[in-house]
């Protein structure tokens, strides 16, 4: 080979993409041994005196005796807990620390697709948004006069804007809700000459696009037409009170005369200002005399 042709020799480097390795873990399991035959036997032997244990509740000897033996025995039961949770805290610190490693790892991959699925949720978010654009532009044009009066939102269904559903199926069932929309507007109308509140029903049906509700509606104002109406006539057939008779004046009966007598009237006690009151009472009533006081005054 020429001089030349070795410049022009190219060597191609095949260079193999790394994979990540798989988690290789090796653990040997723990065996945890005990003496729980001997630690039985003597725990039996400690319990025994105190099963089927009858004690006098009624004195206070006996109810101080009950707590001790309680106490004694939940001792026993306390200092096998807590060699157990020892036990177990050490038993569980490898296991601990394998998980928090684990989760460091996957925490990074975690990162990764939290970036990606950011950018996937926007995505189906402007999606969403555009297919609500359309039937939004859809209903203004195919209902023209209707959606002033009903705005598109109280038409919209969630599934609508589902990819799955699609654009053309979602368009076809808004044309049959509005369709529905205008058989129950023609239903109501036709009832129109008979009905006294058709504007409380028309309203109804715009505002919940339910024709029951409308219809509802209505009867309820009828019904409340004819409470007032009622209540209007009870009110205006009601006699009005008559005027009480206006009392003549009484004949005036001739007094009888009454004979003047001399009277003695005896006070066991008074003050002199109390007596003076007396007297001038007495006179006011064109009644005179004397007032003698028999002590000292």
């Amino acid at each position: 080979m020429s001089e030349e042709n070795k410049a022009e020799e190219v060597v191609a480097e095949v260079i193999e993409e790394q994979e990540a390795p798989d988690l290789v873990v090796t653990y040997s399991p723990s065996v945890i041994s005990a003496n729980f035959d001997a630690m039985e036997a003597s725990i039996r032997a400690k319990v025994a005196d105190y099963e089927g244990a009858k004690y006098d509740l009624t004195k206070d000897e006996s109810i101080k005796e009950a707590k001790n033996d309680r106490r004694y025995l939940n001792g026993l039961k306390n200092e096998i807990e807590e060699r157990r949770k020892a036990v177990k805290r050490e038993y569980n610190k490898p296991l601990a620390a394998f998980e928090k490693r684990c989760k460091e790892i996957t925490a990074v991959i975690d990162d990764a697709a939290d970036g990606i699925k950011v950018q996937l949720d926007k995505a189906e978010e402007d999606r969403k948004s555009r297919a609500l654009a359309k039937l939004k532009e859809h209903y203004e044009t195919f209902a023209e006069l209707l959606a002033p009066v009903v705005p598109y939102e109280r038409l919209h269904e969630k599934q609508w804007l589902n990819k799955g559903f699609g654009e053309v199926k979602a368009m076809k069932a808004l044309e049959a809700k509005v369709s529905a929309v205008a058989r129950d507007w023609d239903t109501l109308k036709a009832q129109r000459d008979s009905m006294a509140h058709y504007e409380v029903a028309e309203r109804e049906l715009f505002r919940t696009l339910d024709l029951g509700s409308a219809l509802n509606a209505a009867r309820a104002a009828d019904e409340e037409d004819a409470r007032i109406a009622a209540m209007r006539e009870a009110v205006e057939s009601k006699p009005a009170p008559r005027p009480a008779p206006r009392r003549g004046a009484e004949p005036t009966v001739a007094a009888r005369p009454e004979l003047s007598c001399a009277w003695t009237v005896e006070i066991p006690s008074a003050t002199r200002s109390q007596m003076e009151l007396l007297a001038a009472a007495l006179r006011e009533r064109g009644i005179t005399g004397t007032i003698k006081c028999k002590g000292v005054c």
